[in-house]
């Protein structure tokens, strides 16, 4: 017999949040008023506010006095410095996951990854495609084996993704992603470590450059003449 776990409201309303977020339903900067989301979740306030405070903390929202709260602006330097941190946390576990005696295993769980990515893009599910483009990168920090690498990870993660959805919602993102994820895991079965970190840096320099063009592009387009 599976054992149940109860979760309690907080924690649902935590998880609709956290996913309308991250998947750009609920836009950055805007607003979230508890009295909306009262009457969103029939419920009272106690429960809305420790999934706002668990949203806070996970820095996908900022309390704002009079309102209540609103989802994380995200200006081009907050971009760049994500990125940057994600790079070298990236790099970290990708180093140590190369230097551990796990390598056809890693192998192996990269290449089910693309798989799954494959069928994503096939079916022309993008959510699913996102969250094994995530996983993707998840696999090196599993066999990098350093729970605090792990946990410093996770705690811009969550930024990280949202700027992963806004970018792989360019047409050409997706295939572009695979087509890099699938270059890094030849050259790990080449083991071509050198090129695999070439790669990865190339791999989020693309995306960030990528996505710092098209957003200057919409803003200039979205200016006064």
């Amino acid at each position: 017999m599976r054992n149940l776990v109860k979760i309690t409201l907080a924690e649902q309303i935590y998880t609709i949040l956290r996913e309308d977020i991250i998947n750009q339903n609920i836009k950055c900067g805007e607003k979230l008023t508890l009295k909306i989301l009262q009457e969103k979740f029939n419920t009272s306030s106690t429960p809305i506010r420790e999934a706002l405070n668990r949203l806070s903390q996970e820095g996908l929202i900022e309390h704002v006095t009079n309102i209540g709260a609103k989802v994380i602006d995200i200006k081009e330097k907050d971009i760049e410095e994500i990125y940057d941190f994600c790079l070298y946390l990236d790099l970290a576990a990708l180093n140590l996951a190369l230097k551990s005696k796990k390598i056809d295993d890693i192998i192996c769980e990269l290449n089910n990854c693309i798989e799954l990515q494959e069928k994503s893009l096939e079916l022309g599910n993008l959510e699913d495609f996102r969250l094994h483009s995530d996983n993707f990168h998840d696999i090196f920090f599993k066999y990098a084996d350093n729970s605090r690498l792990y946990n410093a990870s996770k705690n811009i993660r969550s930024q990280f993704s949202i700027l992963t959805t806004i970018y792989q919602n360019f047409t050409v993102a997706q295939s572009l992603v695979l087509l890099e994820h699938k270059n890094i895991t030849s050259s790990i079965v080449n083991r071509d470590f050198d090129k695999t970190i070439s790669l990865m840096k190339s791999h989020f320099e693309h995306a960030k450059s990528y996505l710092l063009d098209n957003i200057r592009n919409i803003e200039h387009k979205d200016m006064p003449l």
